[in-house]
């Protein structure tokens, strides 16, 4: 194992990873709340043809990644992470040059699709997590990369609705800005994560998706991790996309309701993430916290796809919230299961896994929920989605259950008397 793990080199990294990611996820959602407006000022105002084109969008940008991630990030295992991170901020870069300078539909949908191609910074953080981070210390350094990511998110849309007061055109230059200075950052103040030790031979075959997936394969362990992460996303993308709709239909939210809601989720997450998620990992390990945190997530959104009004809709989401704490105990179960030169290799397939359910969940989601609402069907309906996602939740904690590898997690320690 590198000596470096063990020294302040690691605990510095993971912040200088957390500032790149807060960058990344900042340059992208500053553009969220205004690209559907963009849209629709090419459609004449049109919401129907407007919501067609924003699902295209989001394809588009999924489906390179399928194919894609899984090369990057072996990419990434032969010649370090930095180079991942370069060209995937320079996609951001392009691709919001091209929404803010755009003459048609065309131009958002080549800069989706190039961004898609490029996009990897997530994985190559997060392999580089695990490059500098111990074993027992990464559930805590996932946490905080994944609550930088998280304080993005709140900060980029209000920034990108202020901005789009004065011009609809501006969050998507200041976007670009920030993804150049977050490139600018990883060429002049991000030290490489991957030692040259652990980089894989060019004469090593590691290339291709199908040879990126046989990491499944060789890694049984890994297996049933991966049908967690796949069941886990599922879960997401039966909320995120639906949430907006749901409330609005069931409780009457507006949208401004609806922006308080993400704003106190999305800093509740923090929390959970940089300082509850570390702090489960330790005191009951890995595997234990992985299937306490997908049970919350679980019971969380039953509570919320069951509550008749929104003062008990309110409750099951921050259940569901502190379900958070699976995803750093996931990532650090999944990096363990595979070898160190293989990191990339992996974050290239959880990326993969990611942009799949990203094309096909949305449209399946949706549909099921155009039939709840539809016809003379009681309101209560309207919450089957999240009921589904609750159903995959428990599916994937009896996975993480039955399957999930143990780790003894080390004793607290003794408080002096």
């Amino acid at each position: 194992m590198n000596s470096r793990l063990h020294t302040p080199f690691a605990r510095g990294m993971v912040a200088r990873l957390s500032l790149l990611t807060f960058l990344d996820g900042l340059a992208q959602s500053v553009s969220f709340p205004v690209l559907p407006r963009l849209v629709s000022s090419f459609l004449e105002g049109d919401p129907a043809m407007t919501a067609l084109w924003v699902g295209w969008l989001e394809v588009a940008w999924a489906l390179p990644q399928i194919f894609m991630a899984p090369i990057l990030g072996a990419l990434s295992d032969r010649f370090g992470r930095r180079p991942l991170m370069l060209l995937s901020m320079g996609g951001v870069v392009l691709e919001l040059l091209l929404d803010a300078l755009a003459q048609n539909l065309g131009w958002l949908l080549a800069g989706r699709f190039v961004c898609g191609l490029t996009f990897g910074s997530q994985a190559a953080v997060m392999a580089g997590v695990a490059d500098t981070t111990p074993p027992d210390e990464r559930a805590r350094a996932y946490g905080f990369v994944n609550g930088a990511f998280y304080a993005a998110i709140v900060v980029g849309p209000l920034l990108g609705g202020w901005l789009a007061e004065a011009n609809l055109r501006a969050p998507f230059h200041v976007g670009a800005a920030v993804a150049a200075v977050g490139a600018l950052y990883v060429v002049s103040f991000l030290p490489e994560p991957l030692a040259p030790v652990l980089r894989t031979s060019s004469q090593e075959p590691r290339l291709g998706l199908g040879e990126a997936f046989r990491l499944l394969g060789t890694h049984p362990t890994l297996r049933p991790l991966a049908v967690v992460l796949l069941l886990s996303w599922l879960s997401f993308q039966s909320s995120d996309n639906m949430s907006v709709l749901y409330t609005a239909h069931r409780y009457g939210w507006s949208t401004v309701q609806f922006g308080a809601f993400v704003a106190v989720e999305a800093s509740l997450g923090i929390l959970v993430q940089g300082l509850v998620a570390g702090a489960a990992a330790r005191r009951l390990g890995e595997r234990r916290a992985l299937i306490l945190g997908t049970t919350l997530q679980g019971l969380g959104m039953l509570a919320m796809g069951l509550a008749p009004v929104a003062i008990l809709f309110w409750p099951g989401a921050l259940v569901a919230v502190m379900g958070a704490i699976a995803r750093p105990a996931l990532q650090t179960l999944m990096s363990e299961a595979v070898h160190a030169d293989e990191q990339g290799r992996l974050q290239g397939i959880v990326s993969s896994i990611a942009s799949a359910t990203s094309v096909v969940a949305p449209l399946v989601f949706t549909s099921l929920y155009a039939w709840a609402i539809g016809g003379d069907r009681s309101p209560a309906w309207a919450g089957i989605t999240l009921l589904c996602g609750a159903a995959l939740c428990a599916l994937g904690a009896w996975v993480a259950w039955r399957t999930a590898p143990r780790r003894q997690a080390p004793p607290p320690p003794v408080s002096p008397r």
